[in-house]
């Protein structure tokens, strides 16, 4: 067993709350990480204060220099403004985070989890994906070793989404001492479309996240998703009403937890002045007209182009509101390492 760190409560997820840019002469400079996790839990982790650690990992070359100027990763301890959270950065290795990321987590997690297959052509899963499946088991190994040397005896883990699906397993192998939750913040497929996976890869993705005491998902719709393919993938006793699953001895509980916004921050950013800058510039735009407002990563689950389709709908059954109505649609770029993003 490794030895205990200091760190009594720990979130560990594939993106932290920091990200960085590097100029032509080597000078780094910081910006909020991106997406709806950071925002979910950034203030949660400002207020673990010096019990807590976010532990992430360098998705940039930027990232990396960062993380490799920064003593064992420690952007905070290294100076950076990480907003009052202590943060480790990993640095894993570029390619084993390439396949892992692209190749396993988003071009197939992500894939099942919002039945985005076209099932008729895709998916393949030949030997290039058990390369790919063995730099995911890597590099979520990489992190279950980095949160057991963090630990306290007895700390809190809170493992975070389809990235990190093996992590709760490896550590109760490793910590059995910590208490470890994760939570899914995307959909979880039905059983029936979770089958697309190989065998073993659908049973490590299920065992891994029910290493956790608890295994926690936005609605009890994908929470029961997950305990019908615990039945059907591992055969196990599943009780769909006390959400509960049993295995190896022991129970994970399933529970069903909402997750806000920053409801402080994002007050204090509405007074900042350039988005008050950008308000008006917004309202110069549209005028007297009623504002339907989406902001969305260009993300095949967003639904952008049915929604500019319902949005034509709408002026064609509705005349009245020609005019009167603007659509103001931000859609910033996402994933476009991937060719179906391109």
């Amino acid at each position: 067993m490794p030895v205990a760190g200091p760190a009594e409560v720990l979130i560990a997820s594939n993106r932290g709350p920091v990200s960085f840019a590097i100029n032509e002469q080597g000078a780094l400079s910081l910006r909020r990480g991106g997406g709806g996790l950071v925002s979910g839990l950034s203030a949660v982790a400002g207020e673990t204060g010096e019990t807590g650690l976010w532990i992430c990992t360098a998705l940039t070359d930027a990232d990396r220099t960062a993380t490799r100027r920064a003593g064992g990763g420690r952007l905070d301890e290294a100076g950076h403004d990480t907003g009052g959270a202590a943060v480790r950065m990993l640095d894993i290795d570029a390619t084993t985070f390439n396949r892992a990321y692209n190749a396993v987590a988003n071009s197939v997690l992500w894939f099942v989890h919002h039945l985005l297959y076209d099932i008729p052509t895709v998916p393949h899963f030949d030997a290039s994906f058990r390369r790919d499946w063995d730099s995911y088991v890597a590099y979520n190994a990489a992190f279950a070793d980095a949160i057991a040397t963090d630990a306290a005896p007895g700390a809190t883990v809170l493992v975070q989404d389809y990235h990190l699906t093996l992590v709760p397993r490896l550590l109760r192998e490793r910590r059995p001492d910590l208490r470890v939750g994760h939570f899914s913040h995307t959909p979880w497929a039905p059983a029936d479309y979770f089958d697309l996976l190989p065998d073993e890869v659908a049973r490590e993705v299920l065992l891994g996240v029910l290493g956790a005491d608890r295994a926690a998902f936005l609605t009890i719709r994908w929470a029961r998703a997950f305990l019908a393919c615990c039945a059907r993938v591992l055969h196990l006793d599943v009780d769909y009403q006390a959400l509960t699953v049993a295995h190896d001895g022991r129970v994970t509980a399933v529970g069903v937890h909402a997750l806000g916004v920053d409801g402080d921050y994002l007050r204090a950013r509405s007074r900042q002045p350039d988005v008050e800058a950008k308000r008006a510039t917004l309202l110069e735009t549209v005028g007297a007209c009623r504002v339907v407002l989406r902001v969305d990563r260009t993300e095949l689950s967003k639904n952008i182009v049915r929604g500019l389709a319902a949005y034509r709908e709408l002026l064609r059954t509705r005349p009245e509101w020609r005019g009167k109505v603007v659509h103001v649609a931000f859609a910033y770029p996402s994933r476009h390492d991937l060719p179906e993003y391109r």
